[in-house]
């Protein structure tokens, strides 16, 4: 077009040739593509069509599969089944039912189609389950018996071997290598989902099975095994009932029928069990025994109400949990054991190594050698205790095909606040509040961790900065950067829960503006001791200084933000409000050098030489010229110990023996100071007057 357009010089325009060529060929592509369009058009309708067909029939199925899935929620959860009352009063009736139900569950299984289990039908696939199910424990009791054999055959042919497995404990090892010939034997299924749930099923089972066994022997004795075991014996039955139950689809009323009254004599075994073996079995074994009979105990009413499958849940959720226990209790052990065999030495020769400080701040200096430990202990045994126990009812749930109710329970919240917009202003869910109790575990570990790297912080660099080898209990002011440290780690935690809470940051300066208004009315007294705390502990007041207020003398022991604690001499603790602590002028006594005035007061007879007497104190207080435990006199050695006269008294000469002390040692000094002054002056021979009044009669 371009070309015919370039060749055309005449008025009006007429295309060429070739250009009437190129325009044809254009309308033909142009009519092509329109025939495709329309066609594509026509597919795309019917194809729209049938999608909306097959979306309405998918939704009609949905909506028609969440209602029957909704109604067996409410029949299982709210209605329950036949309670067990109405079947005792007719119980033929309801025996005939059972045996009808399990008759026409149960058939012949066709041996022509037994190798290809998708072409069962679904009453021969339930007898091949069932068969399968009893064929894999008959396996399990066989590989028990060969490794039974094996074992004590092991023993016999090496003596060592025999000492190390005591004979009481030999069937639960031997049960332990049972199975784990079993896993490693039967663990490939065929590939049917039916045949594979109840092959998991049983392999769930014998796995935790396995986890109480192990705990059992790794934390008892060998003569506490077989009684301990009998103690969880009924719990373990009554799961494997259900889990069997449960693998070879049993029908309703078989289960309503017969659990009941299998559930009552679990119980009283399990009665009998913890009263009687209970005595001897270790304190928290027996804890676990008697929490045990109250879950069998709540499981068997819900199971005489008609809740069956309630009661089943709370049954295999308990095993879950008990192994989840038991396996906790073991990692306890484990950790104490290591503390006592590997950790204490360490201990003691850390301790042993630590000459700059004594007490409790020797024991913050500790933290290098004992955090392993102190994880475990305060962060991982409380987090997987309180993840057990979710994680136990999910996998409890799916045992019985309701994992969707452990996401409606876990993951849903069920508290939702919205705001004026519509927007969730406020949520709150199992998950979140599990979350926030495990948040609050670790921030509680980072917290005591970084107090314990900035005292050792603070401790080397003051060595360094003074050249010394030993610290003081109040030389240093460690209160401030605790206090600070705190504030930041709980004020990071409050942080992450805002978050997790989804509260808006609006919110937040609403309440903040609500506050601040109340500052000068009802939160004045509450700031005016926070403000004064910061200023107490930034350096005019240090834990372990001796001071004096309001005729109080004591030793301060905590400054928190609102109150200063005191041990006063009498051993009692007097607490002062930061405020009215500031406020007042109360006496630091180890402030400054630490030392303080006393003077102890003696009285002797008028007529006795006074610098006999002088002599006689000077030469026996000479033994109360000691050190403290820091290497500090306790007499300060600028001004020693000297006697003076004191005053005229009505009875007797007062003489005065004046020093200056450590405040810290005063209570202890002073009588030890007195019993000396008195028995040097009883080997000196002088007397100590008592006060005397002579009264005359007038006749």
């Amino acid at each position: 077009i371009a070309i015919a357009m370039a060749d055309s010089t005449a008025s009006p325009f007429v295309l060429s040739e070739e250009g009437q060529a190129y325009r044809d060929t254009c309308m033909m592509y142009a009519g092509d593509l329109l025939k495709i369009y329309a066609e594509n058009r026509s597919a795309v309708l019917a194809d729209s069509l049938h999608y909306q067909e097959a979306y309405l029939r998918l939704k009609e199925s949905y909506d028609y599969a969440t209602e029957r899935y909704d109604m067996l929620q409410k029949q299982i959860f709210v209605e329950g089944q036949i309670p067990w009352w109405t079947i005792l009063s007719d119980r033929r009736q309801y025996r005939h039912q059972a045996s009808q139900d399990a008759s026409s569950h149960y058939g012949a299984l066709d041996q022509t189609n037994a190798s290809e289990l998708d072409t069962l039908s679904s009453r021969s696939l339930n007898t091949y389950l069932f068969l399968m199910v009893s064929l894999l424990l008959f396996f399990l009791l066989i590989f028990w018996l060969i490794a039974a054999g094996l074992l004590k055959l092991l023993c016999k042919i090496f003596k060592r071997l025999g000492a190390l497995i005591p004979r009481e404990t030999r069937p639960f090892y031997s049960l332990i290598f049972g199975e784990l010939l079993y896993f490693l034997l039967l663990s490939n299924t065929l590939n049917n989902a039916a045949l594979d749930l109840a092959v998991n099923q049983i392999t769930t089972f014998l796995w935790l099975l396995l986890a109480i066994l192990a705990a059992l022997l790794i934390r008892l004795k060998a003569e506490q095994i077989r009684r301990t075991f009998r103690l969880y014996l009924p719990i373990i039955i009554i799961a494997l009932i259900v889990i069997l139950c449960r693998s070879s689809y049993m029908p309703d009323m078989v289960i309503n029928y017969y659990l009941p009254p299998v559930l009552i004599v679990i119980l009283l075994w399990q009665l009998i069990s913890s009263i009687v073996r209970g005595r001897k079995a270790e304190k928290y074994d027996r804890t676990i025994s008697w929490i045990s009979f109250a879950v069998t105990c709540a499981a068997t009413a819900l199971a005489i109400c008609g809740f069956i499958f309630i009661s089943l849940m709370v049954l295999v959720w308990w095993y879950f949990q008990l192994a989840a226990i038991l396996t906790l209790m073991t990692v306890r052990h484990l950790i104490h054991v290591y503390h006592d065999r590997f950790l204490a030495p360490r201990i003691a020769k850390a301790k042993s190594g630590i000459t700059m400080v004594n007490g409790a701040n020797k024991e913050a200096l500790l933290f290098n050698v004992t955090w392993f430990y102190d994880l475990v202990c305060s962060v991982g045994i409380p987090v997987l205790a309180l993840l057990s126990v979710p994680l136990c009812i999910h996998y409890s749930l799916n045992i019985l095909e309701f994992d969707d109710i452990y996401q409606l329970f876990y993951h849903t919240d069920f508290i939702q606040i919205p705001d004026k917009d519509g927007d969730t202003f406020f949520r709150l869910s199992v998950e979140t509040l599990v979350n926030l109790v495990g948040l609050f575990f670790i921030f509680r570990y980072a917290n005591k961790a970084l107090h314990a790297l900035w005292q050792r912080g603070r401790y080397m660099a003051f060595m360094r900065k003074n050249n010394r080898k030993t610290i003081r209990a109040n030389e240093l002011n460690l209160s401030l950067g605790n206090s600070l440290i705190s504030v930041g780690i709980w004020f990071l935690y409050i942080l992450v829960l805002v978050t997790m809470l989804n509260i808006p940051t609006g919110s937040l300066s609403l309440v903040a503006g609500g506050l601040s208004a109340g500052i000068g009315l009802a939160m004045k007294d509450i700031i005016n001791n926070f403000i004064y705390g910061i200023q107490l502990m930034s350096g005019r007041l240090r834990v372990g200084d001796w001071i004096e207020c309001d005729g109080v003398r004591g030793q301060v022991t905590d400054i928190s933000y609102q109150s200063t604690q005191v041990k006063t001499t009498d051993a009692t603790t007097v607490s002062f409000l930061n405020s009215t602590l500031f406020c007042k002028s109360f006496t630091n006594l180890t402030k400054g050098n630490s030392y303080e005035f006393l003077k102890i007061s003696v009285g002797v007879p008028y007529g006795t030489d006074v610098e006999k007497v002088r002599k006689v104190l000077e030469e026996a207080m000479e033994v109360m010229k000691t050190k403290d435990s820091y290497g500090r006199d306790v007499v300060d050695p600028k001004y020693g110990i000297y006697v003076r006269f004191g005053e005229f008294g009505d009875s007797a000469v007062i003489i005065a023996v004046k020093q200056f002390i450590l405040a810290a040692e005063r209570i202890a000094y002073s009588d030890k100071a007195k019993e000396v002054i008195y028995n040097a002056l009883n080997t000196a021979g002088i007397s100590i007057p008592f006060p005397q009044l002579d009264v005359h009669f007038d006749k």
